[in-house]
């Protein structure tokens, strides 16, 4: 038997209305794991992996309001979600339908919506600039720009769909509000038009259930897979040359380098369990001077432990200049921040852990950054929760910034040492 992308074999069933949520670990059925082997994959991909456009986390907070709106009153709401799950159910194929029928608990929403073929790249595994549970799309080369990307069409309208329940999350003080019919209207049509889209491009072969590898958007530097994503990824003559531009004449930012002066901060409020939460955070000199060292042409220090990838600023030509850009982005490293609080579904505010937060792939603005943060302390007090985040490095990600591989990096120093 293929893993054939047939249409589903029955009517949509309702989703079941168990508390119980498959495990996110074992999410894949069958059929999904048995139409990744059905492709050749590159040799140092080895068995390749799947990963989701729409994370898994954000698919199950959409698949939880979906379970329990099925159930709301007759009437427009009722239509609306049942017809959305209709066309999920269409689209996952018999295949996967029949399988999320057998599979415990019965007909669950999470599992139906994690196997979406069309919410699924194949790729190698664990890449070293994976998202996390941000938008990780699936992108090509921009014709009329020679070195910058862009979504493919499934991917942009999948992006469109998140987006459009990351607003409605954002609702009613962020505790959301999901019970207009228009929201799930949105939501299929934009399923709809990225199916057609995937299939537009003809990228299904041979009837397959899942849609082939995109390998030329996936690079390797030594043993890391990195995914371009829209990031305009420089050759080492190119980079060589913006390091030569950008360096010349840059003043020094020694005098920073130990500074605990808090030269940005940023405030994002909501309620949770009941009660109000203010959170802040603050970014120091000593931050603003780690990252122009490690995150811009101007003072990039060549001497420090190089990753796989390493993206800059562009146009940073002193301090003032990143400190400037610190002040605009601490306003949405702290909405960041408190959704990834809020996300954690903890019994009270004043219980979120103290570890530190790393996110990536956060937009910000015209921006999108990846950035790293401390808790600070979480305070209760009749007035509600505060919670105070030091950050600790922001870079810029996706379009925001040009990324460099390590063995790039190293060919331009040795480049800028032989001749300054």
């Amino acid at each position: 038997m293929t893993t054939a992308a047939q249409p589903a074999k029955s009517k949509a069933l309702a989703p079941n209305r168990s508390v119980l949520v498959p495990r996110r670990s074992d999410w894949a059925v069958g059929p999904i794991t048995n139409g990744k082997a059905k492709y050749t994959l590159p040799a140092d991909w080895r068995e390749g992996a799947l990963h989701h456009k729409i994370s898994k986390e954000k698919l199950s907070s959409i698949a939880e309001q979906l379970t329990l709106l099925y159930y709301s009153p007759p009437g427009e709401l009722q239509d609306a979600v049942r017809g959305f799950w209709a066309l999920c159910w269409e689209l996952a194929g018999g295949l996967v339908t029949e399988a999320v029928q057998q599979a415990e608990p019965k007909v669950s929403a999470h599992r139906l919506l994690w196997n979406l073929p069309v919410n699924l790249s194949l790729g190698p595994k664990n890449p070293a600039n994976d998202p996390g549970q941000a938008f990780d799309p699936d992108t090509v080369p921009d014709p009329e720009t020679p070195g910058r990307r862009l979504l493919d069409g499934a991917s942009d309208k999948l992006r469109q769909l998140e987006k459009e329940w990351d607003l409605a999350s954002e609702r009613a003080s962020g505790q959301g509000e999901f019970s207009e019919p228009a929201l799930w209207h949105e939501l299929t049509r934009l399923l709809r038009e990225a199916r057609q889209e995937a299939d537009r491009t003809a990228r299904r072969e041979d009837g397959r259930l899942l849609y082939r590898p995109m390998t030329e958007q996936w690079l390797i530097d030594g043993k890391s897979h990195l995914r371009k994503g829209t990031t305009e990824f420089l050759d080492a003559a190119v980079g060589e040359q913006r390091f030569r531009e950008e360096r010349l004449n840059a003043p020094s930012i020694a005098a920073h380098k130990e500074s605990r002066t808090v030269l940005a901060a940023g405030k994002a409020t909501t309620a949770y369990k009941g009660k109000p939460v203010t959170l802040t955070v603050t970014i120091t000199g000593e931050v603003v001077h780690h990252v122009g060292e490690r995150h811009t042409f101007t003072f990039f220090d060549f001497r420090g432990r190089n990753r796989s990838i390493t993206t800059l600023w562009e146009k940073i030509p002193d301090f003032a200049a990143l400190t400037k850009l610190a002040t605009e982005l601490a306003p949405h490293l702290a909405r960041s921040c408190l959704s990834h609080l809020v996300d954690l579904e903890v019994a009270d505010a004043a219980d979120w852990p103290n570890d530190d937060i790393e996110m990536v792939q956060q937009p910000a603005g015209e921006r999108c950054v990846y950035f790293r943060a401390g808790i600070e302390d979480i305070d209760e007090d009749d007035n509600g929760v505060t919670v105070d985040v030091r950050i600790k490095t922001f870079a810029p990600n996706g379009s925001s910034g040009p990324g460099l591989l390590r063995t790039d990096l190293a060919t331009i120093e040795t480049a800028l040492t032989a001749r300054p």
